[in-house]
């Protein structure tokens, strides 16, 4: 069973970014995607973390990073849509990838678009609102 949930404490943030290849930013949010027990408590092991900070009317994924020798694309693109929902809801409306952040193929499955200055962009605003999605 996949569970993504918030990572609340700042320890736990900064191994899972670690332990994922990342980079660790105290300032930033992060979410933790487990394959989990049917219980949906008992964690059976970590799929991977997404870091990403909003700053005015921007988010940024920092690291959409899978956990070492794990190879799950459905469950690190719920979360990744996970973290998208929340910026969405806190006004953001738009969002860029830095560069290195993400496997280039998991931002374009997710709709990520190369933007002029050389960033993966998404709009959330035509996303969330638009009929389509």
């Amino acid at each position: 069973m996949l569970v993504i949930k918030p990572i609340e404490d700042k320890d736990v943030q900064k191994h899972f970014v670690t332990l994922c290849g990342g980079t660790y930013i105290e300032s930033d949010f992060a979410y933790l995607a487990n394959e989990c027990e049917e219980d949906g408590q008992t964690v059976r092991f970590p799929i991977g973390v997404c870091q990403f900070s909003l700053k005015g009317d921007l988010g940024e994924f920092h690291d959409l990073r899978s956990c070492p020798g794990v190879e799950d694309e459905e469950g690190m693109m719920i979360m990744a849509r996970a973290a998208m929902s929340f910026l969405f809801r806190c006004g953001i409306p738009t969002l860029t990838a830095t560069d290195g952040c993400a496997d280039p193929d998991l931002l374009k499955k997710l709709g990520f678009a190369m933007g002029e200055d050389g960033k993966y962009v998404f709009d959330l605003q035509r996303f969330y609102t638009s009929h389509h999605h």
